[in-house]
């Protein structure tokens, strides 16, 4: 299993909005489909600063908001600051598996054993981002469902000796 995702990569459900026009857009430095504006060296940390990777959804949507009502966005020297640490790679990073990633965690939980999950949980459960979730929900039920088979083997297997004295 490699790491979650490297430093300076937008997260899959990232979201940002155009300072602009508020327009929707994949990732905060590329080109607005609304406008076709693309933030310049000094937008820049506007631009971070109008995504997900510093505001959460609600805080994202109002100030879209504003924007649509010709508003200027007028960040906080806290969130300019969160966002230059973002455009210079000093920002913490979210570890987020990929699909591939989890999926090879739930076959390595079946075939080899489900502690194995919960060593990925242990070891991402204090760094930001989904990782630590998502290793235990490809462990937990794999756990569950070991737990079930080994206890009805165990109650058939006393069954049938039961029966056989």
């Amino acid at each position: 299993m490699g790491s979650p995702s490297d430093h300076g990569q937008e997260p899959p459900a990232g979201l940002a909005i155009c300072a602009r026009c508020a327009a929707e857009k994949d990732l905060p430095l590329g080109r607005c489909p609304g406008c076709g504006h693309v933030p310049a060296a000094e937008e820049r940390e506007l631009a971070i600063v109008c995504s997900t990777r510093i505001l959460d959804v609600a805080a994202l949507r109002a100030a879209q908001e504003r924007i649509r009502r010709g508003e200027p966005v007028r960040p906080t020297s806290a969130l300019r600051a969160q966002a230059r640490a973002v455009l210079t790679g000093h920002a913490p990073t979210l570890a987020r598996f990929t699909p591939r990633q989890v999926a090879g965690l739930v076959i390595a939980n079946v075939v080899l054993t489900p502690l194995l999950g919960y060593a990925v949980w242990f070891r991402y459960r204090t760094r930001p981002g989904p990782a630590a979730r998502q290793a235990l929900v490809a462990t937990v039920p794999v756990s569950l469902a070991l737990l079930v088979a080994l206890v009805g083997w165990r109650l058939l297997f006393v069954s049938v000796v039961e029966t056989a004295h």
